[in-house]
C-alpha cells in the first residue's frame, strides 16, 4: 500500500508538473514578442535598429520602414500586419513586400500630413499575429530634431476667460495603495497625497463647490466607483461648465496586448486588465457621445514606474522598463477635441517621479501644478492662471526639477485660454 502510494504521489506530482508547463506555455505565448522586427531609415542610411529610442537630426524623413525577420516573416500573412503612429493606425500609408530575409514593412510618411514626423518624440509601432495565433509587437521612438522651426498644424483654440460663466465640476482620482500586487504591480507613495492636495485646492482656492467635487482615494477609487462618478458629472455638466479631471495613478498598455490602454485603479489586476481596469478608449467614447460640457481640463499624472514586472508573472513584461512607456502619446490623442486641455505629467519613454522633496511628500508634477495654481504660473499678473500660463510653467518646472529626464506632454492645439484659478494678492 505504501508503495502504491508513492507511485500515486509521484503521479501526480508529474502531471502537476506538466500543467504548470503548459500554463506557462500558454501565457508565454500570450505575450507578444519584439524579437523578429527592426527599424530602417532609408534617407539616413540606418538600418538594423532594435533599440528602444532613436535619435535623428530632422523631421524632415520621407519613409521609414520596419523589418520583420525569418522565420517568423514566413508565418505571418500581410492582412495580419499592423502599424501604428503617433497614435494613428498607418495601414493606410503602409506596404509591405517580401525579401529573402523576410518581408519589409514602409511607412510612406508623406502621403499623408498627419503621419509626418515632428519635432521631439514620435512612437512607430508595428504588431502582428502568425498562423498559430502566436503575436509580435514592437514600439520604436524617433526622437526627431527639427531642421526648421515648425508650427503645429492643429489651431490653437480661444474662447478668452471672460466667456466663462458656468459651474465647475470635477472628478479626482488618486491611488497610493492597490489591492492586488501580482504582476508586480507597486503601490505608490504620494498619488493619494497628490489627489488630496488638488481636491482641496480646487475646494479652497479654485471655486469648485464641494458637492461638485467627486473625491476617490485609494479604496474608494475602484472601477465601479470611477465609472460613476464620470456618469454623475456626465449627467450633470452642461454647456457652459468646467469638467476638471485630475488621476494620479498608475496607466499602462495592456502587457498581454498592447494596443489596449489602461488607467490601473484600485481593484486592478494587470494579469486581467480588460476586466478590472479602465479601458481609456472607453472614457473616450463617453466623453464624444454624452459630455456636453464645452471646457474639459485634464491633468495626468500615470506613468509611474513598476505597473508591470516580468519576474512577478510568467511571460509578462516589464513595459515601463523594457518598453517604451507610449501611453502619454495614446492619452493625447483619446482625449483630444475642441474645447480640450490635457497636460500629462511627462513624455513618450519617460517614467514620472515624485519624493519628499517635492512639497514634503508629492509627485513632481503635481508640486509644480499646486505651485502654479497658487499664482506662479500667472506671468501677466493679470490675477488669474489660465490653462495656458500653468501649462507652461509646470512644463518648464518639471524639466528644471528633473534635469530633464521628465517633460511633461501638452496636447498639441489646445485650449490655453480657460481661467482656472483666481490669485490672491
Amino acid at each position: 500500500m505504501n508503495r502504491q502510494r508513492i507511485l500515486l504521489v509521484l503521479t501526480l506530482a508529474i502531471l502537476a508538473g506538466l500543467l504548470v508547463q503548459i500554463d506557462g506555455a500558454q501565457d508565454l505565448k500570450a505575450v507578444p514578442s519584439r524579437a523578429p522586427f527592426s527599424l530602417e531609415i532609408p534617407q539616413l542610411n540606418r538600418s538594423g535598429i532594435t533599440s528602444l529610442e532613436v535619435r535623428i537630426a530632422t523631421t524632415q524623413i520621407n519613409t521609414v520602414k520596419i523589418h520583420i525577420a525569418e522565420p517568423a516573416a514566413n508565418q505571418i500573412a500581410y492582412e495580419r500586419i499592423y502599424t501604428v503612429v503617433n497614435a494613428e493606425s498607418a495601414n493606410t500609408i503602409q506596404t509591405v513586400r517580401a525579401t529573402s530575409a523576410g518581408k519589409v514593412v514602409t511607412l510612406d510618411l508623406e502621403r499623408l500630413e498627419r503621419f509626418r514626423l515632428q519635432p521631439g518624440k514620435n512612437v512607430v509601432e508595428i504588431s502582428a499575429i502568425d498562423r498559430a495565433q502566436q503575436e509580435y509587437y514592437a514600439s520604436f521612438v524617433i526622437n526627431a530634431g527639427a531642421t526648421q522651426a515648425v508650427k503645429s498644424t492643429r489651431p490653437v483654440i480661444s474662447v478668452g476667460s471672460s466667456q466663462f460663466g458656468g459651474r465647475r465640476y470635477a472628478l479626482v482620482v488618486g491611488i497610493s495603495r492597490y489591492k492586488f500586487h501580482e504582476g508586480g504591480l507597486n503601490d505608490l507613495e504620494y498619488a493619494d497625497a497628490d489627489s488630496r492636495s488638488i481636491a482641496d485646492f480646487l475646494k479652497t482656492r479654485a471655486g469648485f463647490k464641494d458637492a461638485d467635487i467627486s473625491y476617490l482615494e485609494n479604496e474608494n477609487a475602484t472601477v465601479e466607483n470611477v465609472r460613476a462618478a464620470v456618469d454623475l458629472f456626465l449627467d450633470r455638466a452642461r454647456e457652459n461648465d468646467l469638467v476638471f479631471l485630475f488621476v494620479a495613478s498608475h496607466g499602462t498598455q495592456d502587457p498581454f496586448d498592447p494596443k489596449n490602454l489602461y488607467l490601473v485603479l484600485h481593484d486592478s489586476k494587470v494579469t486581467n486588465m480588460s476586466r478590472t481596469a479602465l479601458n481609456m478608449s472607453e472614457l473616450q467614447t463617453l466623453f464624444t457621445t454624452r459630455l456636453r460640457a464645452k471646457r474639459m481640463v485634464i491633468l495626468i499624472d500615470a506613468c509611474h514606474s513598476g505597473g508591470v514586472d516580468a519576474a512577478s508573472v510568467t511571460g509578462a513584461r516589464q513595459l515601463e522598463r523594457n518598453e517604451n512607456n507610449t501611453f502619454n502619446v495614446y492619452a493625447e490623442k483619446l482625449f483630444s477635441g475642441e474645447g480640450r486641455a490635457l497636460l500629462t505629467s511627462s513624455d513618450v519613454n519617460e517614467i514620472s517621479q515624485e519624493g519628499k522633496k517635492w512639497g514634503g511628500g508629492h509627485g513632481v508634477f503635481t508640486w509644480a501644478v499646486l505651485e502654479g495654481l497658487g499664482g506662479v504660473a500667472d506671468v501677466n499678473r493679470d490675477r488669474v492662471v489660465t490653462t495656458g500660463e500653468l501649462f507652461d510653467f509646470v512644463s518648464d518646472k518639471v524639466r528644471e526639477q528633473t534635469s530633464g529626464r521628465q517633460s511633461p506632454r501638452a496636447l498639441a492645439g489646445t485650449n490655453r485660454d480657460f481661467p482656472l484659478t483666481t490669485v490672491r494678492r
